[in-house]
């Protein structure tokens, strides 16, 4: 049976009278009036999705163009109804010859339909997941559609079940799979009032080269492995992970699924690095944390990227946000939000998620953002955190006795664990908030301080240490923290 993902409700949505599902091309049609719905891991895989189909029918090539779509009422539903017309076989979730993201050449079961749940990814999950210690239902279509894409866009290395045409299968099995591209990289995506701000918000303006295509645009990927690099943007965001095949009963549901490995780059992370706009690194070139030593999370780690600077770290969306931010384009007093996620695994291979954490986090208005003096004040102010924490993380390190290593995971030492909501009260209006923010800074390291236990000369050294770093009014703020001192 077919099920065509152009239009056939699947996509969960925010409407005006609640969550629905909706088509692709109904999403397309009025992405000024939804949002997209789901967890935030399915939220920004099925955006990377819609991107790469906005992208492909009507992206902006330039900062005018981008403009003109903006301060537009819809997307420019014309050029990509076309477009969609153009390859509407290609998004048949079953066709013969081109499954959706699928691969056609591969046929035969080998995994029950549990394989799509992101719960099965891990090592000892069905603990946590009790729906997985069941037999496996039948999985209705649209709900196999979302599993399909977070799995191309989340799935995990390590070995991987062999097609028996592939000449590296040994024992039904391959090695050294890679993972899929969001397992990669830490992610960021600008949050937006609907989809079409989401949508442009996270797509600077470009052209594509003619190789760079997305996965409906090629042919259907062969059973075997493949050794090769990404061609653009549009083939890291529909990266063909893994081969797979979601197979259907008498009912039209997904009982089966054959599962291979697939496409593999030789460095995933930095492929996705290049190609990826919502790709968010550190000044050393790889994925920014999001949560320090002790696993508390970082919401102010965004801001410190708006500095454009080598030794921060980049992230090319923001920097499409802070261009479009200086034209005038967005209204001064919009406040703009990131979700960042980073994919956490079990092991250096990158075999099995353990979790992939999520932080919302504040980039203060668009006003700030647009005036270069204003928005360098909010990096610093960002950067004081880390600063504050390598002087605690130090000084605690010599006065009580600890390794230097040792001292940055341990709980009570952590300025992010009594930060609370600081930095988003702090990121409203970050001209009024300096105060606040530096008297929750000193607040947070009186208590860090107070961790020290009985001994009261370790707690005061920290205490001095890390208020020294704390800029006082008509003071000028500390440079950006070391590369050593950033998690």
């Amino acid at each position: 049976m077919s099920f065509n993902l152009l239009d056939r409700p699947w996509l969960p949505v925010l409407t005006r009278d609640g969550q629905s599902r909706i088509s692709l091309r109904n999403a397309l049609d009025d992405a000024h009036e939804v949002s997209l719905a789901g967890r935030p891991e399915e939220h920004t895989a099925l955006l990377r999705l819609l991107l790469a189909v906005y992208a492909a029918a009507a992206r902006p090539a330039d900062a005018d163009q981008w403009d003109a779509a903006w301060r537009s009422s819809a997307l420019d539903t014309r050029r990509i109804g076309g477009y969609l017309d153009a390859h509407a076989d290609r998004f048949d979730l079953f066709c013969a010859t081109h499954p959706f993201w699928q691969s056609a050449d591969v046929t035969a079961a080998n995994r029950g339909v549990d394989v799509l749940e992101i719960e099965s990814w891990g090592s000892g999950t069905a603990q946590f997941a009790a729906h997985l210690l069941m037999p496996p239902e039948p999985m209705d279509p649209a709900d196999a559609a979302v599993r399909l894409v977070l799995l191309q866009s989340w799935h995990p290395g390590g070995i991987q079940s062999g097609h028996p045409a592939d000449p590296a299968t040994r024992s039904g099995k391959v090695y050294g799979g890679k993972p899929a591209p969001l397992s990669t990289v830490t992610h960021l995506r600008i949050t937006g009032a609907c989809l079409k701000d989401e949508l442009l918000l996270n797509c600077p303006p470009g052209t594509r080269t003619p190789q760079d295509r997305p996965v409906w645009e090629r042919g259907s990927p062969p059973a075997p492995m493949l050794l090769r690099e990404p061609a653009g943007v549009l083939d890291v965001w529909t990266w063909p992970t893994r081969r797979i095949r979601l197979l259907q009963d008498e009912s039209g549901h997904v009982s089966a699924v054959a599962l291979h490995d697939g496409d593999r780059a030789a460095d995933p992370g930095a492929a996705a690095a290049r190609w990826d706009p919502g790709a968010a690194t550190n000044g050393r070139g790889t994925r920014l944390a999001t949560v320090d030593a002790a696993r508390h999370l970082l919401p102010w780690a965004p801001a410190r990227l708006l500095d454009g600077g080598p030794e921060t770290g980049s992230c090319a969306v923001l920097g499409h946000l802070l261009a479009a931010a200086e034209r005038g384009v967005l209204p001064p007093e919009t406040r703009m939000e990131t979700v960042v996620l980073r994919a956490e695994h079990t092991t250096a291979h990158r075999a099995a998620l353990s979790g992939i954490l999520p932080v919302r986090a504040a980039l203060g208005p668009v006003g700030v953002l647009a005036d270069p003096g204003r928005r360098a004040a909010f990096v610093a102010a960002a950067g004081l955190p880390w600063e504050l924490q390598r002087q605690v993380s130090r000084t605690a390190a010599e006065t009580l006795s600890l390794m230097p290593t040792a001292a940055p995971t341990r709980p009570g030492l952590s300025l992010a664990a009594h930060l609370g909501h600081a930095w988003e009260e702090f990121s409203q209006d970050p001209d009024q908030g300096a105060d606040r923010w530096a008297e929750a800074l000193a607040t947070a390291v009186e208590q860090v301080a107070g961790c020290a236990g009985n001994d009261l000369m370790a707690a005061a050294r920290i205490r001095s240490a890390a208020l020294r770093a704390l800029p006082r009014p008509g003071l000028p703020v500390p440079g950006p923290a070391t590369e050593e001192a950033r998690p």
